[in-house]
């Protein structure tokens, strides 16, 4: 619990919900036939049948049930029924076979909390936008909006309700508008879009230029598939070279249809730059504007705060986490300032010859590199007292694949420790690897260590700084380490699993495992990547033994951190090798989105909830403000979620979690998330892709 005498007061974005003023609800229970998947059988049925007979309709993930305020008679459903088969061509509802009353159950706790938040979605949408628009801000070629998400969550067993606030950039033209602009068709890939004529919408990315309208019957086949009347229109009236595109790898539009959504990636092609940052006061203000808006309806109450809810609240003082690190010569520091104790104490286990062989291929001849060397010397020279050696610096004046591969020819003769790529991050994404890609898997697959910086970061001593602890960590150096190890387990693994599917091979997914293993003091051990051709989901039984070996896993207490939910498949698969070689496996959940936000009130002030403050959504699940940021930066930070396993305890999943924070080599700030999944999903991603390094098995942190 938290000190009386300490001045903050944690509040969060969750409102229970008071469930005396609950319509009566009802369940509705689908009948399918074939395999289908339910879940998005019963989405798209509760859609149909709100559309047809207006309330609320909401699909119960958790019990598979349609839940809502508005049941109507069995020849009423039933004519629904033939509606929905009827106007269902290519989409899976046909193989809806009934739709009946069910009286046995209740609604889940989630079910209710999921059904409050559609609830109050639906009706007050329009009210929360019109509450929010004075504070929209318009720009030559875009709008910044305040968006407002609202969703369900289990708090204590009670179910509520989350208001979270994002800005959001619109860009003022349609898509048409803007690929007008454009050089070539594919660069539309990649962006996130809108269809034009739904009010409330996810965006979605276009992932394949499918070509003209007037082209290959497309213009028939669109108005085949029953487009809404607007869309309808919208076909019937465009042009036969108006491009079709295809969104989230499922549904065909004109690009006439399309809104463009700007995410921060977007920035470099529309020329932006745009700073979102919220402020945690001028959050909490919006979110205050929102809660007035739902609170008419009698559903929510006051959100949880420290006042109202004490017990739910915890701080970093009472999981034990204490930021101090380990330094050369046991020298124990703050982790607040690693860079001047590294200089004064030396590395924790520094490499037997402290000299490192530098080359440099420079893919931007007009960047001056002086700087760069400058800093370098200043750092790692006289700072930390490397012996720093010049291998070779290379000028390219362009970054093709064969370029790049005949200067790494020529380098990699030179014997470098590493190789520092100046390399411009590319304007937008697209099918082709960029630079970046090819220099990464150029070095990896010759097992040459590498560091990227892009060309306007060689001066920004913040940046040199990051790329300064990198290169100790992957020239074989270990620069920190926990000054308190943990105690309940003896090794600490990341574990993530990509799964990328075959084009040409049906049913039939490429995946890369990859897991990195920490010692209790937070030492890296090693990383090992393993790849397999999977059907399915399910992780083959020799993957896992690859990865957690019996005689180095055996009798030992390990602490698995998953990057995002464990699938249940995943976790059984563990648990029958567990026990087969005798050790004990504990599982933590880090799952880094969708979680809502923490402020704190100091006197009359809204501030940020300081790093290490907790809000208990359970006995195995938390919020954790992970994130420490300087005053400067105005951004409120996001938690992670951690949910743990029995037997494992809350407590002790949160401080693993805060601690390995403190221990990413790539940062002289601690990041967001442990060092055991940051990055976890990039690494794994790339790996699927061919970026890993050719001895799948290593303790050099190719990754920073």
């Amino acid at each position: 619990m938290r000190n009386m005498a300490d001045e903050l007061t944690i509040f969060t974005e969750i409102f229970p919900v008071q469930l005396e003023a609950l319509p009566n609800l009802t369940l509705y229970q689908l009948k399918v036939s074939g395999s289908i998947v339910l879940d998005e059988i019963g989405r798209k049925a509760c859609y149909r049948l709100q559309t047809k007979f207006g309330g609320h309709w909401k699909w119960d993930k958790d019990k598979e049930y349609v839940v809502t305020d508005s049941p109507q008679d069995k020849s009423s459903i039933r004519r629904a029924l033939q509606e929905i088969w009827e106007n269902s061509e290519g989409n899976g509802l046909r193989s809806l076979e009934d739709i009946e009353v069910f009286s046995n159950d209740t609604v889940s706790t989630q079910g209710i909390a999921n059904f409050v938040a559609r609830y109050l979605h639906d009706d007050f949408s329009q009210s929360i936008d019109n509450a929010l628009a004075e504070h929209r801000r318009e720009e030559r070629t875009y709008s910044v909006n305040v968006i407002c998400k609202l969703r369900g969550w289990v708090v204590d067993n009670c179910p509520a309700v989350s208001v979270s606030i994002t800005s959001g950039l619109k860009y003022k033209g349609d898509l048409k508008t803007y690929l007008e602009t454009c050089a070539s068709d594919d660069q539309l890939k990649g962006l996130n879009v809108t269809d034009k004529t739904k009010r409330f919408q996810t965006s979605m990315p276009i992932t394949e230029i499918v070509g003209k309208l007037g082209e290959n019957n497309t213009r028939a086949r669109l108005l085949a598939f029953k487009p809404s009347a607007q869309i309808k229109q919208l076909i019937e009236r465009a042009p036969d070279d108006e491009l079709v595109v295809k969104v989230d790898r499922k549904y065909d539009y004109i690009v006439s249809a399309l809104g463009i959504q700007i995410h921060s990636a977007d920035y470099p092609r529309f020329k932006i730059k745009e700073s979102l940052q919220i402020p945690a006061a001028q959050r909490a203000k919006y979110i205050k504007l929102v809660a007035s808006v739902i609170q008419t309806s009698g559903l929510v109450y006051r959100a949880y705060s420290e006042k109202t809810h004490e017990h739910l609240f915890l701080n970093k003082n009472d999981i034990g986490y204490d930021p101090k690190l380990e330094t050369g010569n046991g020298k124990i520091v703050q982790s607040s300032s690693i860079f001047s104790s590294l200089r004064e104490s030396s590395l924790y286990k520094p490499a037997p010859n402290k000299q490192i062989r530098i080359a440099i291929l420079n893919t931007s001849p007009q960047t001056p590199l002086e700087p760069l060397r400058i800093r370098l010397r200043n750092e790692l020279g006289e700072g930390l007292q490397y012996k720093l050696i010049r291998a070779t610096e290379k000028i390219v004046h362009n970054a093709s694949r064969g370029v790049l591969e005949s200067a790494l020819e020529e380098i990699s003769e030179t014997k470098p420790d590493i190789i520092l790529g100046i390399i411009p991050k590319p304007a937008f994404d697209t099918d082709e690897w960029p630079p970046y890609d090819d220099f990464k898997h150029l070095t990896l697959k010759r097992n040459l260590q590498s560091q990227v910086i892009q060309p306007h970061n060689v001066d920004n001593r913040y940046i040199i700084g990051n790329v300064v602890l990198g290169i100790l960590a992957k020239t074989g150096n270990i620069p920190y380490v926990l000054a308190d190890p943990i105690t309940y387990a003896d090794l600490v693994v990341g574990l993530d699993v990509a799964r990328q599917k075959k084009r040409n091979l049906p049913g039939t997914i490429n995946s890369a495992g990859m897991a990195r293993i920490y010692f209790a003091n937070g030492e890296l051990m090693r990383y090992n990547i393993r790849e397999t051709m999977l059907e399915g989901e399910i992780i083959p039984q020799q993957i896992l033994q690859d990865i957690f070996p019996r005689e180095e896993f055996a009798e030992k207490k390990i602490l698995i951190h998953r990057d995002g939910i464990l699938p249940e498949s995943e976790r059984r698969a563990l648990i029958k090798w567990r026990n087969q070689i005798g050790t004990k496996f504990y599982f933590v959940e880090v799952i880094k989105s969708g979680t809502p936000r923490l402020y704190a009130s100091q006197n009359t002030e809204i501030v940020r909830a300081p790093k290490g403050s907790i809000f208990k959504l359970s006995e195995t699940e938390a919020l954790l403000v992970s994130s420490e940021f300087l005053a400067s930066f105005k951004a409120t930070p996001q938690p992670v979620r951690v949910r743990t396993h029995s037997p494992f305890s809350l407590e002790h999943a949160l401080h693993s979690v805060l601690s390995l924070t403190l221990l990413h080599y790539g940062s002289l700030r601690p990041p967001r998330l442990p060092v055991t999944t940051h990055y976890a999903d990039k690494i794994s991603s790339i790996a699927v892709k061919g970026l890993k390094p050719e001895a799948l098995d290593g303790a050099r942190p190719f990754w920073l």
